[in-house]
């Protein structure tokens, strides 16, 4: 074979094959390396060496002169040179340049391969300018590229840049804009009968609606999408909705990937309402889907999955399955956030905080190791997005565990843990993101040891949070939380004060609709008020004669 093509002058399809041999190796030697840790010392070094050796493969078909090419073998060479260069390195600027002689190429070359060719190129040159955050070019080229698609009735890119586009949006902070794209996305997957395209891009919905603290437009995705995940316990009613409907038979989800990430999105949206009974329930069924879903290659290792299309045109005469490949988080990222999970499941539970602990224990080991050790995603762009990932994690962890620490009263574990999270903070370069919540655990341990003068300071580190909900909702939270534990203090003997806390009362309602506040700010309110009945707290103040 590599003989003939010799002859043929065709040495490029034997470079191609090289260079595929030697990026499935550099693959097959990330899975093995993260599936099995520590079994590869030193991969990384050979996992680079394999990467280059298939750049130089690359790079002598591009610059070769072979008569043999021809225009489009020239536009698969750059195409595939430029995948692996955003994929494997982080040389933007040389892949936007192979882009960019590819795309000329492509435009000079008539048929149906060039145009798969050429949408791929618009696709990548996309990814290039929401990495660096060039978004008017990229909704340019999304333009462009969706009407190519739409002219030539290519449904799978037509979902892809549905997909692309309401990411673009969400990264503009635009939510409206999209889930109006989701949303037409929707309806054309259900015309053609792309059913877990649909819930695809519902569950989308819901986790872009849940990111922007938008909770009331989240818990409608989630009402649309839980009679077709196929759990009786989690099927949510709306309350004032009147005599539940007669039961529609809804076309079941047949993606293991989608339902898992649809009980990630359930098991958050449970907890902020308070339906802790709902959020285990769920919480057992992804457990039990971590173990259907666990990975076979590389792609099932990244978090890259395929949703079959039905009916779609076939673009040759080859008789294949068309899929849409969605990318979310890796298998690494899925499984350790069900650490978390399970963590706060168990600790909003309360009858067992000991198992939480243990949960989030556990977890924060299993955080760890991912953190240093398997940088599975094998480019560096994706490494250093993966540590950043697993460094929010770790610190999420930490926080909720010093949570359970003061459920025990163990206040010496809770400052130890508060420590390491601070530690974490400094080293990760996020401390103006969880200064907040930091404070505010610090706070609480004051307050628990009684010392409320240092409490009430660290309580004002949090009050002097500016922040919307919606661009910060952890702060916006957290201050709320800090508020009313301020006022429990103003209610104390040692520093009463029955005006400020009806002031800080007034404030922490005004700060949220009522749909939007989360019940544990609820109860704490009504705790308050019946602390400040009139009459009642000053009761005690009143001396006996």
């Amino acid at each position: 074979m590599e003989q003939s093509c010799v002859a043929m002058g065709k040495t490029h399809l034997i470079l191609w094959a090289m260079a595929e041999e030697f990026i499935e190796q550099a693959r097959s030697l990330c899975f093995v390396a993260t599936t099995q840790p520590n079994s590869q010392p030193g991969w990384r070094k050979r996992h680079q060496n394999l990467v280059t050796s298939a750049i130089k493969c690359l790079i002598a078909c591009v610059s070769g002169e072979s008569q043999s090419m021809t225009q489009l073998d020239k536009a698969k060479s750059r195409l595939r040179l430029a995948q692996i260069l955003f994929e494997e390195t982080e040389s933007l600027e040389r892949c936007e340049d192979e882009i960019s002689k590819a795309i000329t190429m492509a435009d000079a070359i008539q048929g149906v391969e060039a145009l798969d060719i050429q949408l791929q190129l618009y696709d990548l040159q996309i990814q290039i300018y929401m990495e660096t955050k060039r978004f008017r070019q990229a909704k340019n080229i999304i333009r462009m590229a969706s009407a190519e698609a739409a002219k030539h009735e290519l449904h799978a890119w037509k979902y892809q840049f549905c997909l692309t586009k309401a990411k673009l949006h969400f990264l503009m902070d635009d939510l409206a804009g999209s889930l109006t794209t989701l949303g037409e996305g929707a309806t054309i997957a259900e015309k053609r009968g792309d059913y877990d395209v649909k819930l695809a891009f519902w569950i989308l919905g819901g986790q872009y609606s849940l990111m922007l603290s938008n909770w009331d437009q989240a818990m409608f995705f989630l009402q649309k999408l839980s009679p077709h995940m196929g759990l009786e316990q989690i099927h949510i009613i709306t309350p004032n909705s009147g005599n539940p409907p007669e039961e529609i038979p809804q076309p079941s989800c047949e993606s293991r990937h989608l339902r898992v990430l649809f009980l990630i999105l359930f098991i958050f949206c449970m907890l902020r309402s308070g339906n802790v009974a709902k959020a285990l329930v769920a919480l057992s069924a992804l457990q039990v889907g971590l173990e259907e879903t666990r990975p076979r290659d590389g792609d099932d290792l990244q978090g890259i999955f395929k949703v079959a299309l039905r009916n779609a045109q076939q673009t040759s005469q080859q008789v294949q399955p068309m899929t849409l490949s969605i990318k979310w988080m890796s298998f690494s990222q899925v499984y350790t956030l069900t650490y978390l999970l399970s963590g706060i499941c168990s600790k909003a539970d309360m009858t067992n905080p000991a198992k939480s602990q243990q949960y989030l224990a556990e977890g924060i080991k299993v955080v760890n190791r991912e953190f240093n050790v398997n940088d599975y995603a094998s480019a560096a762009i994706y490494v250093r997005k993966n540590q950043q990932w697993f460094s929010l994690l770790m610190l999420n962890m930490l926080l909720h565990l010093a949570d359970v620490y003061l459920l025990q009263f163990d206040h010496a574990s809770a400052e130890e843990t508060l420590l390491r999270a601070t530690y974490w903070c400094k080293v990760c370069n996020v401390w103006d993101t969880f200064k907040w919540r930091i404070s505010l655990s610090i706070g609480m341990l004051m307050h628990l040891g009684g010392k409320l003068d240092e409490a009430l300071t660290w309580y004002g580190i949090c009050m002097s949070h500016v922040e919307s909900s919606h661009k910060d909702p952890e702060g916006y939270d957290t201050k709320s939380i800090a508020l009313i534990n301020a006022a429990i203090i103003y209610c104390g003997d040692r520093h009463f004060d029955l005006q400020r806390v009806k002031s800080i009362q007034m404030e922490v309602k005004s700060r949220y609709p009522s749909s939007t506040m989360t019940p544990n700010i609820t109860c704490a309110l009504h705790i308050l008020d019946s602390w400040t009945v009139e009459g009642l707290m000053l009761a005690r103040y009143i001396p006996a004669y």
